[in-house]
């Protein structure tokens, strides 16, 4: 194309060469040259930003990961000092039970005290009716005072019989009471730590769940928007070179026209617009806007 426009004249006229001022479509190419310089140097920075962005996400994730472990640990704390609740309901459990255990036998010592007593006056009644019964031999008229000591004897036997099944039944029904009590405070304990550990284990799961899937998301659309820059950038730098070699044909044409004195070369209508009529450039780059 520089050959056919670098022919003499028909008058075989020389001219002589002008100065090497650029022409407009050289101009325009500069120009839309420097256009897409500062795009490139735009999109480098936001590919910058990006990646900036992803390394936050990043440490995001490490530092909620690191949250729901701190979560975890002070759940598995809390569960230890619930379980160190029920030892110590445990221990002052004993400690009720042992102080029963003291009770029981100070009642049975106390019972056995009053059955001593109750031996020691029956054998004194005893003697006393013994005596009584020689007497009543000698005096018929002392028979009645055996009949009243017997009835008093029987009723103190009597008695002992019934304090001794007292004593009984009421160390049943406190032995009963306090091993239904200790059953339900164990399985109303168990249950609230059943309970507890599950809500703990099911809020640590959803949170690492949510924070999961919020960051795959945020990850895929981070991706998608980085290869749609990387595309763009690199149908700027093919574009880029495409117009440096215009740019440099430009160049050749416009000194041929110099020294050979030809007519400045009109620019076509693609030359004044910003992105020449390209269509794979119009393909990769349509995807950004």
């Amino acid at each position: 194309m520089a050959g056919k426009k670098g022919k003499k004249s028909k008058g075989g006229e020389t001219e002589k060469k002008g100065t090497d001022v650029p022409s407009e479509r050289e101009i325009a190419a500069r120009i839309e040259l420097d256009k897409l310089n500062e795009e490139l140097s735009s999109v480098k920075m936001e590919v910058d930003r990006l990646r900036k962005e992803n390394e936050w996400l990043k440490d995001e994730a490490n530092r909620t990961k690191m949250e729901s472990h701190e979560y975890l640990q002070y759940m598995s704390r809390k569960t230890q000092k619930r379980q160190s609740t029920i030892a110590a309901l445990n221990e002052k459990n004993s400690q009720e039970l042992e102080d029963i255990n003291k009770d029981r036998q100070a009642i049975v010592d106390q019972y056995e005290k009053r059955k001593n007593e109750l031996r020691n006056m029956l054998d004194t009644k005893e003697a006393e009716y013994a005596q009584a019964t020689r007497d009543l031999q000698d005096l018929a008229e002392y028979r009645h005072i055996r009949l009243e000591q017997e009835g008093e004897i029987k009723h103190l036997e009597a008695e002992v019989e019934r304090l001794k099944i007292e004593h009984a039944e009421t160390l049943q029904q406190m032995k009963s009471n306090f091993l239904k009590e200790k059953v339900c405070h164990e399985e109303e304990a168990e249950m609230k730590i059943k309970q507890m550990k599950q809500k703990a284990n099911d809020e640590a799961v959803l949170c690492l769940v949510e924070h999961t899937q919020k960051i795959s998301e945020e990850n895929k659309h981070l991706r998608k928007e980085l290869l749609t820059l990387i595309r763009k950038s690199q149908a700027l730098t093919e574009h880029k070179l495409e117009l440096q070699s215009q740019s440099k044909a430009l160049l050749r044409e416009h000194q041929l026209s110099i020294c050979y004195n030809l007519p400045t070369i009109t620019l076509p209508s693609y030359a004044h617009h910003p992105y020449p009529d390209n269509q794979r450039f119009k393909e990769v780059t349509k995807g950004t806007h």
